[in-house]
Parts: structure tokens; C-alpha cells; sequence
């Protein structure tokens, strides 16, 4: 049942959505079109969700430090998500490998 899938979203800090090359069909969301993604499928029945951000290189250190920035792309996401769909669940991966 649709109860039982989490849905991976990848994201990142641009204005607009862009395809993922090495992933066909997937794409790297914006805030809007993050949440848009997110209602569609709260209304198919999906709510659980993991964020998968696309953190700028500068940004990671040996620390995860962007990790616990309130500012960063992950806690961004997750505020916007929450704030307009309280129901859903969410996961975040930090993304603060070297790759």
C-alpha cells in the first residue's frame, strides 16, 4: 500500500528544478517544487519521505558542520515541508560525503 513506500526527493538551493543526468526520471527539486511533489504524493497516499540534498562542496568539512546550520538546505526543507503538510514524514540524509 502507498502507506508503506517513502518517496526520495533529491534537492537543492536553485530557483527552479533540474533532471539528474546519471539518475533518468529524477530530477533535483527546488523548495516549490519540493512541496508540490510532497502534495501530490500525500495525495496518492504517500507520506513518508527522505531528502537527499545536494550540499555545495565549500559547505562540507570533517565536522558535518552544514549539517546543523538552521539555515541550510536540509533544515530549509524540512521546515517548508512540515509548515504546509504536517502529516508527513520526513528523513533527511546530511549529503556531506566527498561525492
Amino acid at each position: 500500500t502507498p502507506q508503506n513506500l517513502v518517496l526520495p526527493l533529491f534537492v537543492h538551493d536553485k530557483d527552479k528544478s533540474e533532471p539528474i543526468s546519471a539518475m533518468p526520471g529524477c530530477s533535483r527539486h527546488s523548495i516549490d517544487s519540493l512541496l508540490k511533489e510532497v502534495g501530490e504524493a500525500l495525495e496518492l497516499g504517500v507520506n513518508h519521505f527522505v531528502i537527499f540534498p545536494k550540499i555545495a562542496d565549500n559547505l562540507k568539512d570533517n565536522l558535518g558542520t552544514a549539517a546543523m546550520d538552521p539555515k541550510g538546505l536540509v533544515p530549509t526543507c524540512v521546515r517548508a515541508v512540515k509548515s504546509k503538510f504536517p502529516n508527513a514524514y520526513m528523513w533527511t540524509d546530511v549529503a556531506l560525503d566527498p561525492y
